[in-house]
């Protein structure tokens, strides 16, 4: 059994739990603008507030990384949670039911448990590092031969077409939540995730699940997404711009379609 098996239970538990909590404030709460522009409710702050009581009360020495929290990075802990409560709070607001909680778990920097959670689409995904990726308990698995065509889908978040010109064929779509952009290329349904501004909260739990399936991730310069820096780092104003495809032939190929704005 892996040495990170004990923690998967308790992360899905914290998720399923803060997805109840948050599908509880569906279409009653209002959201406010962050300083940094984006949106909170109070559905994000008491998840939040719930997930971290719940961490340091069951594993005082891991760190914490938040969205709604502490955004600080200390290299020197083993491990350290990374938490956003409600990834898709514009949808949330909005009243779209693409949302979800993620939690990821890093050792030494390193993605190896992961769990993220849809409530309201009934999904939800799991990893652990070298066990694979699961959604509602079925092993995903990317496709290793598939190729580019204009019969086959990309995921981008909304800063994606002011920043990058994309010429592929792929067919876009934005769905308002960066895990689940990389998630649904993890099952499948798309070829190509990009991400031009996520934080490393919007990626501890979908990259490792995504990689587990057998897609590749990348930062958009081909460089490794995790892990983090060894140095204490304040992540709040920190962006990294990601490519993740299901195999590494599309991701080269779909990179090679890409050129700033």
């Amino acid at each position: 059994m892996s040495d990170y098996q004990p923690f998967l239970p308790f992360a899905q538990r914290l998720a399923a739990e803060a997805g109840e909590l948050i599908t509880g404030y569906f279409r009653r709460t209002v959201a406010r603008r962050k300083s940094d522009g984006t949106l909170v409710t109070e559905a994000d702050e008491r998840a939040n507030d719930w997930i971290v009581s719940a961490i340091q009360s069951t594993w005082p020495d891991h760190g914490i990384l938040s969205e709604e929290g502490s955004t600080t990075y200390d290299p020197t802990v083993e491990y350290t949670w990374v938490i956003d409560p409600l990834d898709g709070t514009t949808n949330f607001a909005r009243g779209f039911p693409i949302w979800g909680v993620s939690i990821g778990l890093l050792r030494e920097g390193a993605p190896v448990v992961a769990v993220v959670d849809f409530p309201l689409l009934g999904e939800s995904y799991w990893a652990t590092a070298g066990r694979g990726a699961f959604c509602n308990g079925e092993a995903l698995e990317t496709d290793q031969t598939a190729n580019i065509d204009n019969q086959q889908i990309f995921t981008q978040c909304t800063r994606t077409r002011r920043r990058l010109h994309i010429r592929s064929p792929l067919k876009a779509r934005m769905l308002g939540s960066a895990a689940y952009h990389l998630l649904v290329m993890a099952r499948g349904a798309s070829l190509v995730a990009v991400e031009s501004t996520p934080k490393v909260w919007d990626l501890a739990g979908a990259v490792l699940v995504a990689q587990e399936a057998g897609g590749v991730v990348e930062g958009l310069d081909g460089s490794a997404v995790f892990p983090l820096p060894t140095e204490a780092l304040d992540y709040a104003a920190i962006s990294r711009p990601v490519l993740a495809a299901a195999n590494r032939n599309v991701l080269e190929e779909f990179r090679a379609s890409i050129s700033p704005v």
